[in-house]
C-alpha cells in the first residue's frame, strides 16, 4: 500500500533523473533514490531525492518529530535544485508541498499561508499543470477536514468550494490521470461519509483508466482497498481507510 501512497504524493519520476535512481524510487528503495539523488546533483536528481525523503515522511513514520525532520531534508533538497535551476517550476511546487507539510506538523497557520501563495503561484506559472491546481485543491480541501469549515475559512481562507472547483480542474488538464481521481476521492471521504457516492464513482473512474506508467498501476491497490469497503456500504471504514492512505495518516 505504501507504493500506491507514492503515487498520491509524486503523480511521477522526475524524468531528467538517471534511470537507476528513479528504479530505485519506483521500488520503494527511498533511502537509496535519497541517496542516488543527491551523488548525481541535478536539479532532477536532486528533486527526486527531496521527493524520496517526503515520500518516507508521509507514508512510512510513525513518529512526529521524525516526519519533520525529513520534511525539512526534503526542503533543503529542492532548495539545492532551486539553486542550479531557479526557474524549475517543479523544484518551487514541491518546495511549496515540503512547507504545506511542515505546517500541518507544526500546526503554523503562517506556514499554511505561505504554501498556499506558492502553489497558487505554481498555478500562475503553469495553469496547464493539473499538480499545481490539484495541490492547491488539496490545500483548502486538507485545511477545512483539520480546522473545520468555520475555522479554516476564518483563519486561513480555505474554501471548500475552491477545492471541489480546482480538483475539477485538475481532472480536466489531465483526463487520463488516475492519480487526481483517487486523490480527489480519498480528500473527498476525509471530508464528509457523506461524500461517500461522489469518492465512490471517481475510484471507479480511476479503476477503468488504463495505467500509463508503472506507478499509475499502483493506485490500482489503493482502489482496491477503498472501494470495495464503498460497494459494501461501509463509508465510515472507506473513510478511515483513505486516512490511513493520504500523507502522515501512519503518525501515531
Amino acid at each position: 500500500m505504501t507504493k500506491f501512497c507514492v503515487a498520491l504524493l509524486l503523480l511521477a519520476a522526475a524524468g531528467a533523473a538517471s534511470a537507476a535512481s528513479i528504479d530505485q524510487f519506483r521500488s520503494g528503495h527511498f533511502a537509496e533514490a535519497a541517496s542516488q539523488g543527491r551523488a548525481e546533483s541535478t536539479p532532477a536528481s536532486l528533486i527526486l531525492a527531496g521527493r524520496s525523503e517526503l515520500t518516507v515522511a508521509c507514508f512510512e513514520t510513525t513518529d512526529a518529530a521524525r516526519a519533520l525532520a525529513l520534511v525539512d531534508a526534503a526542503e533543503h533538497d529542492f532548495d539545492a535544485a532551486l539553486a542550479k535551476a531557479p526557474g524549475s517550476n517543479e523544484a518551487l511546487l514541491q518546495k511549496a508541498t515540503a512547507i504545506g507539510y511542515r505546517a500541518k506538523l507544526t500546526k503554523s497557520g503562517g506556514q499554511a499561508k505561505e504554501a498556499r501563495r506558492r502553489f497558487e503561484a505554481a498555478v500562475a506559472r503553469e495553469p496547464n499543470n493539473a499538480l499545481a491546481w490539484a495541490s492547491v485543491a488539496g490545500w483548502h480541501a486538507g485545511s477545512v477536514a483539520t480546522l473545520g469549515k468555520f475555522l479554516a475559512g476564518t483563519v486561513l481562507g480555505a474554501k471548500l468550494d475552491v477545492a471541489m472547483k480546482d480538483f475539477d480542474t485538475a481532472l480536466a488538464k489531465d483526463p487520463h490521470n488516475p492519480l487526481n481521481r483517487v486523490f480527489y476521492a480519498f480528500t473527498l471521504l476525509d471530508l464528509d461519509t457523506d461524500n461517500a457516492p461522489r469518492a465512490a464513482a471517481l475510484l471507479r473512474e480511476a479503476d477503468r483508466l488504463p495505467p500509463r506508467d508503472a506507478i499509475e498501476a499502483l493506485t490500482k491497490r489503493g482502489v482496491a482497498a477503498v472501494l470495495p469497503l464503498l460497494d459494501h456500504g461501509d463509508a465510515k471504514g472507506a473513510r478511515a481507510m483513505a486516512r490511513r492512505l493520504l500523507p502522515f495518516g501512519t503518525l501515531a
